[in-house]
């Protein structure tokens, strides 16, 4: 029992220290899966959290109409930054235009001599903290999607949320409990154990994968 406790508290902080978090459903799980993830990013988001939905490809059917969520489809689509330190200049306008498919940022006015190491340029990616996973028994699971955030997912804490005894504990925290029918009613439980509440979008989406799951 102890050790239940401590778990629990252990995720509460976890969930309450997270600055940028990743809810990562496992299509192999199908709707279930997607339904506890969206349920739980609602919940999250109520709590002011930065959260995005990991999920390559197409939305499942019954989440055709999903509106008011952050999904990244593609994980391997990067930002490219370029800054520019223009202090110690008279610079006073910054404007850009495209042709031809190139960018051309314009600075002005600066000294014929400006310093050109003062422009830098970065490709930036995801910054997890916190990656939660849903019904995924290993890792590659996630299959091309883990090797686009495979750096992310050693960096950051996994939260490893699960119903089969066939899952490899792969997380930091394992939630794992084969007594639950479905993932979406795994993440219901725990809600309020976690200190979260079930908003309105919340509850409908755990009831459409609680529904998928039984075949009601």
């Amino acid at each position: 029992m102890n050790g239940e406790i401590d778990k629990t508290n252990q995720i509460i902080e976890l969930l309450k220290e997270a600055k940028n978090i990743a809810i990562a459903p496992s299509k192999v799980a199908g709707v279930d899966a997607f339904a506890a993830g969206v349920g739980l990013y609602f919940m999250l988001k109520e709590e002011n959290k930065d959260v995005t939905l990991i999920y390559p490809g197409s939305k499942p059917e019954e989440f055709s109409d999903l509106k008011d969520i952050n999904i990244a489809s593609n994980v391997s689509q990067r930002e490219l930054v370029v800054s520019v330190d223009y202090a110690g200049t008279d610079a006073s306008k910054v404007h850009y235009s495209t042709e031809n498919d190139v960018l051309y940022l314009t600075v002005a006015p600066v000294n014929k001599d400006f310093d050109l190491s003062k422009i830098k340029s970065e490709i930036k990616g995801y910054n997890f903290d916190l990656i939660i996973t849903i019904g995924a028994q290993i890792p590659d699971d996630f299959g091309q999607t883990f090797r686009e955030l495979e750096g992310e997912f050693f960096k950051a804490d996994i939260l490893n949320l699960d119903n089969t005894d066939r899952n490899q504990r792969f997380g930091t925290i394992n939630v794992i409990d084969s007594n639950e029918d479905s993932l979406s009613l795994l993440v219901l439980n725990k809600a309020s154990k976690w200190n979260l509440k079930v908003s309105g979008k919340a509850a409908e989406a755990l009831l459409k994968g609680i529904s998928r799951r039984r075949g009601i």
